[in-house]
């Protein structure tokens, strides 16, 4: 079972829901950090885990987990959260969502966002998901 936040452009809770069977702690607080993480970085949380685990990974380290701890815990580097789009790029929100492996929380975000016909567009645009056939 999964837990789903969406987030508007300034990081504010405009609907979150969670599937029956899901913890109501824990798995939800994860989901909307992850979304928290695309409102304030401005990409996708796996991007978030990506940018500061690569390279001279012990200084990078040091300013994820800095970042994580200033924010008080609202952000989260790892996958799941995903940017969303007007027809402009322009960023409108962003959706986390948690429960599931990572790959696949992000999968059902991007196809959240295709499924509701509004016409927006997400970033990252694919999935990363190996486990879902299309």
């Amino acid at each position: 079972p999964v837990s789903v936040y969406v987030l508007d452009h300034a990081g504010h809770t405009l609907v979150s829901k969670r599937m029956d069977g899901c913890s109501p702690v824990g798995i939800p607080d994860f989901a909307r950090a992850k979304a928290f993480s695309c409102i304030v970085n401005k990409y996708p949380s796996r991007t978030f885990r990506d940018r500061y685990t690569t390279g001279d990974v012990s200084a990078k380290f040091c300013q994820l987990t800095g970042m994580v701890a200033i924010s008080q815990g609202q952000m989260a580097p790892f996958p799941g959260g995903i940017l969303v789009t007007d027809e402009n790029q322009v960023i409108v929100g962003a959706v986390g969502v948690s429960g599931a492996a990572g790959d696949e929380d992000e999968y059902c975000a991007i196809r959240g966002v295709v499924e509701s016909k509004f016409g927006l567009s997400t970033v990252p645009e694919n999935h990363s998901c190996s486990t879902v056939k299309d």
